[in-house]
């Protein structure tokens, strides 16, 4: 049997995508399209909303069914919904950004109830990238200076971006470094020699770039560098679609992408 998806944020950019491709996977079914409930497109078709979204279901902000939820909405939108999830007992893939502190921790709570990965980034190939990276500076040791470089495109309003922070973080957790002390956001005027623990963070916002991610590794004799491009923003949909086809069924509690990745 198909593992049911309802789709929260689903008028969005991510969620037309998210859609669009739960459509095609023969291991999912788009059982229902949400939005808030002054959403403009509420009421349409999800195929006038995306063509590339074969079905006759609505956008509707109607109560929650199905065996997971997806949500890449508002951070008051994915609060409301995760508490509903847990409620109902239905698996949460959280992909919204800007949840503070006391709403990440709601998401944290409905843990408690139902399976619920919440991830920086649910491209496989940055989750990959995230492991790796933390087992190079680890084998590598102090004697390699460690920096990291990230690109987007010229209307991102934050920086660093979250995937490289969480690069960051996985490294500092490898190799004893703290994360606060160590990282160091780039570099001007007279900022002396460089200090053999610190994490050179670099933010580049360039024209339309969907997403780079470069980590240096470098000691007097050589240099390693280990990067991921995202080509488009569906590599995010792809992979939230295969975290909730892993997710259904699972046990309540927080899971990550590596646990989808290596299980």
């Amino acid at each position: 049997m198909s593992i049911k998806v309802a789709i929260n944020g689903a008028g969005g950019r991510m969620g037309r995508r998210l859609m669009a491709f739960c459509v095609k996977n023969e291991k999912l079914e788009l059982a229902q399209a949400l939005e808030y409930d002054k959403h403009p497109l509420l009421g349409k078709c999800v195929r006038d909303i995306d063509p590339e979204a074969d079905s006759d279901i609505a956008l509707e902000c109607g109560a929650l069914r199905g065996d997971v939820l997806i949500d890449f909405s508002s951070p008051e939108g994915t609060v409301a919904r995760a508490k509903e999830a847990a409620a109902k007992g239905v698996a949460l893939v959280v992909g919204t950004t800007g949840l503070d502190e006391a709403q990440t921790a709601e998401v944290r709570a409905a843990a408690k109830k139902i399976p619920v990965i919440h991830a920086s980034n649910y491209s496989l190939g940055v989750n990959l990238v995230f492991r790796v990276a933390a087992e190079i500076a680890q084998a590598l040791g102090e004697d390699f200076n460690i920096e990291i470089a990230e690109a987007h495109h010229n209307k991102k309003a934050d920086a660093p971006s979250g995937t490289a922070l969480s690069i960051a973080e996985k490294i500092c957790a490898a190799t004893g470094r703290d994360l606060k002390k160590n990282l160091v956001h780039g570099r001007s005027g007279k900022p002396g020699a460089r200090t053999k623990n610190e994490i050179g963070m670099h933010a580049l916002r360039l024209g339309s770039v969907v997403g780079d991610h470069t980590v240096y590794y470098a000691s007097d004799f050589e240099r390693i560098e280990l990067t991921h491009r995202a080509q488009t923003r569906d590599v995010f949909a792809a992979g939230a679609l295969r975290a909730a086809a892993w997710l259904a069924g699972k046990k309540p509690g927080m899971y990550e992408m590596g646990d989808v990745l290596f299980g």
